[in-house]
C-alpha cells in the first residue's frame, strides 16, 4: 500500500492505482490480455483484498484467475526488495541484532507487527539473505 500510495475506498476496500509504466504496471501488462469490448468492472470484496486500478485508454484488460498468483509474487518481491536494503544498510552501519531495524521498517511503512505480517517471517527473509551472502563468500574464498 505504501509503495504505491494506496488508500481505502468508500466501500472499505484497500486500493492502489498502478501506472502503466511502473514495475507493477509492467507485471499487469505482461500477464493480462486485452478485451476488445467494454464490460462491467467487478470490484473485489472481502477482508485482505487489494484492488489494483490499472488504466489504459485504448482497451480494457483482463487478468485470469490462474495468473493472479503472479501479481502476488511480484508484489512480494517488491516488498522484499524494499525491506532488505533498508535493514541491510542499518545492520551494516550499526551491526548487532537486526530486529530493531526490521521494527523500524515496519513503523515507516505503517505495517502492524504480527497483525499484517509475522515478525519472524521478516526476520527470516533477512536471515536468509545473510546466509546466502555467507555461502557466496565461502565459495569465492575456497
Amino acid at each position: 500500500m505504501v509503495e504505491y500510495s494506496g488508500d481505502t475506498a468508500k466501500n472499505g476496500t484497500d486500493q492502489i492505482d498502478v501506472k502503466k509504466f511502473s514495475e507493477l504496471g509492467n507485471i499487469v501488462t505482461a500477464i493480462s490480455r486485452p478485451i476488445p469490448w467494454t464490460q462491467k468492472i467487478e470490484r473485489p470484496q472481502g477482508e485482505g483484498v487489494i484492488a489494483i486500478n490499472y488504466y489504459s485508454h485504448t482497451l480494457s484488460h483482463e487478468v485470469s484467475n490462474d495468473r493472479l498468483a503472479m501479481i502476488a509474487k511480484g508484489m512480494d518481491h517488491i516488498f522484499h526488495r524494499s525491506l532488505i536494503p533498508y535493514v541491510s544498510a542499518l545492520h551494516d552501519l550499526l551491526s548487532g541484532d537486526y530486529s530493531p531495524h526490521v521494527n523500524s521498517f515496519l513503523e515507516i511503512y505503517g505495517i502492524q507487527r504480527d497483525v499484517d505480517v509475522e515478525f519472524e517471517t521478516l526476520r527470516k527473509v533477512y536471515r536468509d539473505r545473510i546466509d546466502r551472502l555467507n555461502r557466496q563468500r565461502r565459495k569465492s574464498y575456497a
